[in-house]
């Protein structure tokens, strides 16, 4: 294959493979058949055999006056690279003047600027990962809880993979016998009796639903728990919703009705990643726009997965917390620190301004969140995973009652076709029109 996502891909690339910016080094990679190449035509001393590392200067031309910078060469020879083709990594110091001025000379060399994900792109593209490991990819760079880095990790290693291959066995298997039952209607063929269909459907149906059953906990890992703060106006919302945080996010002020729309920011508890969501007073206005920004309140909680709902000391209690499920709110009373009032067991009191009980507020935050459920290695963690294993399950369910009511071997057949298509989407096997583009745009240059 000479492209894929808009990618001219025997063309040699190189780009920066650390964060730009100032550092103690930077990466540059360089992957294509004509990396060694380049790369000798820019270093002082020979090339390092593949596997090895060798100290030297990096020069603009030839001549080896042109000093770029002292740096080391790391060499990979296909298909034992991140790639699968040949690949040079050059270890410079992190100026970004050094680093623009080699990549100047790497350019100039022969070689071309990669896209975003392109080093990734020719790792799958070069069987070296599937693409459930190539988002994983994304997902570790784009982490921002430990939990979060574990769940990638995970299906980093390919697990995810390795669950959907032995899917695909078990339907491949049972595609095989009902293609052999079509061939040979007339002969004295030996096939799976239906009981022994049965038993490969209900296999691979395991491990759909295994897959299936670990979505919401991974999903919730990636992009965080929603939780949105709500409660009447001028009890200390904003002011909450800073002190999670960590900054000053929300205006704060003592006129009632300060905050109209919904302010959102992402903090992380107990190694967990939540988004919050900080929304406007609760109360009757006649006030248009304030009057929408309640509405959007309200929508918020009842969308979010947790909701903290905030009363205080100096403000009357509503008759009721917000309409919600008791068991996804976090009842909290806040300006403690103005009197010592009476407080049931659901409820936890806190100062804002003084930091008492916000420990156990988060603790409590934490602990409706958490699960003790882990997710597996074959944890599908994205909403195009979910969908596509959906659909395997739909046509397995449809082929074991068509097993069942002993339909023609043709139309379990149709049905385990569409179940296989499916999961060959999921690791990349079957690519749809416009996934590669839409998958890789997320990457960052050098990955």
């Amino acid at each position: 294959m000479n492209s894929a996502g808009g990618y001219c891909l025997s063309d040699t690339i190189a780009a920066e493979a650390t964060p730009r910016g100032r550092g103690g080094i930077s990466v540059l990679r360089v992957s294509g058949t004509q990396a060694r190449k380049v790369v000798s035509a820019l270093f002082d001393r020979a090339l390092p055999e593949p596997g090895q590392h060798r100290f030297g200067r990096l020069i603009r031309d030839g001549n080896g006056v042109d000093v770029l910078d002292e740096v080391v060469v790391t060499c990979f020879g296909a298909p034992h690279s991140y790639t699968g083709e040949e690949a040079v990594e050059i270890s410079t110091h992190g100026s970004p003047v050094v680093v623009a001025e080699a990549l100047d000379a790497l350019y100039a060399a022969g070689t071309r600027p990669a896209g975003p994900g392109e080093f990734t792109l020719r790792a799958f593209l070069n069987e070296r990962i599937d693409l459930t490991q190539a988002e994983a990819v994304a997902d570790l760079v784009a982490a921002g809880s430990r939990e979060a880095v574990g769940q990638a990790l995970r299906q980093l290693r390919g697990g995810v993979g390795r669950a959907a291959e032995r899917i695909s066995n078990h339907i491949a298997g049972l595609l095989t016998q009902c293609e052999l039952e079509l061939d040979f209607v007339e002969d004295d063929v030996e096939l799976a009796s239906p009981v022994q269909k049965t038993a490969m459907l209900e296999s691979a149906l395991d491990g759909v639903e295994g897959m299936l059953n670990g979505y919401r906990l991974s999903r919730r890992l990636r992009e965080g728990v929603k939780v949105a703060i709500t409660g009447p106006p001028n009890v200390g919302k904003s002011s909450l919703f800073n002190a999670l945080v960590g900054e000053e996010r929300a205006i704060v002020h003592p006129v009632p009705g300060t905050t109209r729309d919904i302010l959102r920011a992402p903090c992380v508890i107990g190694g967990i990643t939540f988004e919050l969501f900080d929304t406007a007073g609760l109360t009757v206005s006649g006030d248009d726009v304030e009057s929408e920004g309640i509405r959007r309140a309200v929508e918020a909680a009842r969308q979010a997965e947790l909701s903290i709902f905030v009363t205080s000391v100096d403000t009357p209690p509503p008759e009721k917390w917000n309409g919600l499920k008791d068991n996804r709110n976090i009842r909290a009373l806040n300006k403690i620190d103005l009197g010592s009032p009476a407080v049931t067991s659901d409820v936890i009191p806190i100062s804002v301004r003084t930091g008492e009980g916000l420990d156990r507020l988060k603790s409590s935050v934490y602990d409706a969140a958490a699960s003790s459920e882990i997710p597996g290695e074959a944890t599908i963690s994205r909403e195009r995973h979910y969908l596509a294993v959906s659909r395997a399950r739909e046509a397995l369910l449809r082929a074991h009652e068509g097993v069942s009511n002993e339909f023609p071997a043709e139309m379990i057949a149709e049905e385990l076709r569409e179940a296989l298509g499916a999961m060959d989407e999921l690791t990349g096997k079957r690519r749809l029109e416009g996934l590669l583009d839409e998958i890789f745009a997320d990457f960052c240059i050098g990955k």
